[in-house]
């Protein structure tokens, strides 16, 4: 007996794709190359630092912190090309902005602007970002800021937030003890859905160079400690130099990794407890021949 099978028996190499920016995917320039089956990572934008007040060394000497954003949820979904429609839209996350800032007026200060969601085919892969971290609500020494960290995204959902809960800001004190704050409590993964780790809360200074309430440490995104693959570390509170007092700006929280279609130990979904924008999301794929 004799068979003959026609075609090409030669699949083609895994590819992954990068997708930064929004853009449409078309599967069936893939289909045509061989390739049957996607996987796909999506990572929502990390949320943006609240304002605070910084008094640039005059009138009261205060420089206080608001809370950090949240970092971004985390979705992995797999399926097959061919079940995907035409042409498919991508959004990434954008990164959440630090809030307004004052010299003394609390009321003009502003929270951090949330993370954006990222998506691939809109329901099929998304996570949304984190919330923005709280503005800074009282220029005192003895009275809380209520400058608290931002929720952490999560996976399989688009409107900001729904991740690990943020820190809460401590009662300053200019004679101790304060009252501390808590951290930004970190995120887990549970059926390819992650959740970002919560911001850290702000804290107070002065420019004398005494602290008066430190801030507090930011949540791990997407934690599993029995598979770090893709978890992000979150961040300790730092020391502000500017003003010389230690330890009163916030740790940033964690969005995750898609270490598992890409290889790389890059961490995306970030929130930053500095005065900068926080990192972005990402949609990562993977398409294979199966």
């Amino acid at each position: 007996m004799r068979i003959e099978l026609a075609g090409s028996l030669i699949r083609p190499d895994p590819l992954v794709l990068r997708l930064e920016t929004n853009q449409y995917f078309y599967p069936e320039n893939y289909l045509e190359l061989g390739y049957t089956h996607f996987e796909v990572i999506c990572i929502g934008g990390g949320g943006g630092i609240g304002g605070g007040i910084d008094t640039a060394n005059t009138g009261t000497l205060i420089r206080s912190y608001g809370g950090a954003g949240g970092g971004g949820g985390f979705h992995r979904v797999r399926g097959l090309l061919s079940a995907l429609p035409t042409d498919v839209y991508v959004e990434v996350g954008i990164a959440g902005i630090p809030g307004n800032e004052h010299s003394s007026n609390p009321a003009l200060t502003s929270d951090g602007s949330d993370g954006g969601h990222s998506a691939f085919n809109g329901t099929t892969c998304r996570a949304s970002g984190g919330k923005g971290g709280k503005r800074v609500q009282s220029n005192s020494l003895t009275v809380t800021t209520q400058a608290h960290g931002g929720d952490g995204g999560i996976g399989n959902r688009t409107i900001a937030g729904g991740g690990a809960p943020g820190g809460l800001a401590g009662t300053p004190s200019p004679t101790g003890p304060y009252i501390p704050g808590t951290d930004g409590t970190d995120g887990t993964i549970f059926n390819n859905i992650g959740k970002g780790g919560g911001g850290g809360a702000g804290g107070v200074g002065r420019y004398d160079g005494g602290t008066y309430s430190f801030a507090t440490a930011g949540g791990r995104g997407s934690y599993n400690p029995g598979d770090t693959s893709v978890y992000g570390p979150g961040a300790p509170q730092s020391d502000d130099s500017s003003s010389g007092a230690d330890g009163i700006i916030p740790g940033g929280a964690s969005g995750a990794k898609a270490a598992p279609l890409n290889g790389l130990p890059t961490v995306f979904g970030q929130s930053i407890g500095a005065r900068t924008p926080s990192q972005k999301g990402i949609v990562i794929l993977r398409l294979t021949a199966e």
